[in-house]
């Protein structure tokens, strides 16, 4: 599942980022390529805002006849939502896998999909992060810290975030229920008292969140392709 329904309110552009072109084409298509040419994946559901059909129609489908997107539907308010929208139309599919990728990270790899994907038929539930290469502080008041993380601890968790449907879709029922707002797919599975195990990620699958992210974006991206 790819979730790319978000407006991109911090570019500061009318069209939004996951539809602006990086390195010849749009961000989002990069995303896609890697997910519709790995072995590893067997179909492909799209999360994409309504307001946005038309752009995805033409610079998306139109333009790259995607044969694994089998499934386009519209997102929610938040990315909570977006991806409940995907997952209600995979529930009837419990014991299968679902990997939930972020359109903006176009930089995934074959690599990181084959660790997500060995890891994910072993134990069920799994996230894809890197190890913090900084030390991270706590504030109390947005003024003074509160206290110094260990750093040996802490991970920033990217996508995808791999999961059985039956897990991850118990997880989005009782978040709904309960009117939990988590800042990502894993947390409600691990509110669940259930284990998240992860796997490493990658620096270069990094979110595309700011027009810095972009410049870092068509570095890297010329960089493989040379």
């Amino acid at each position: 599942m790819i979730v790319a329904a978000g407006m991109g309110e911090r570019m500061n552009s009318v069209v939004p980022k996951q539809y602006l072109p990086v390195s010849g084409k749009p961000v989002l298509a990069h995303t896609i390529d890697v997910f519709e040419k790995s072995p590893l994946i067997d179909e492909i559901v799209m999360v994409i805002n309504a307001h946005h059909e038309s752009v995805f129609r033409e610079q998306i489908q139109g333009r790259y006849r995607y044969t694994k997107v089998k499934q386009v539907i519209f997102g929610g308010q938040t990315r909570q939502d977006s991806v409940y929208e995907g997952l209600r139309l995979l529930r009837d599919r419990p014991e299968d896998y679902v990997l939930i990728h972020d359109g903006v990270r176009p930089l995934i790899d074959e690599q990181v999909l084959r660790r997500c994907v060995k890891k994910l038929v072993e134990q069920g539930a799994v996230c894809c992060a890197v190890p913090s290469s900084d030390t991270l502080k706590v504030m109390d008041d947005g003024m003074t810290i509160h206290s110094t993380l260990d750093r040996s601890q802490v991970w920033r968790a990217q996508t995808p975030q791999s999961f059985r449907i039956s897990v991850i879709w118990e997880a989005y029922q009782r978040a709904r229920a309960e009117g939990f707002q988590g800042t990502d797919d894993s947390c409600l599975v691990e509110r669940m008292g259930l284990p998240v195990f992860i796997v490493l990620g990658s620096e270069d699958n990094f979110k595309i969140t700011t027009p810095q992210d972009f410049l870092r974006a068509e570095e890297r991206l010329r960089w493989k392709t040379s």
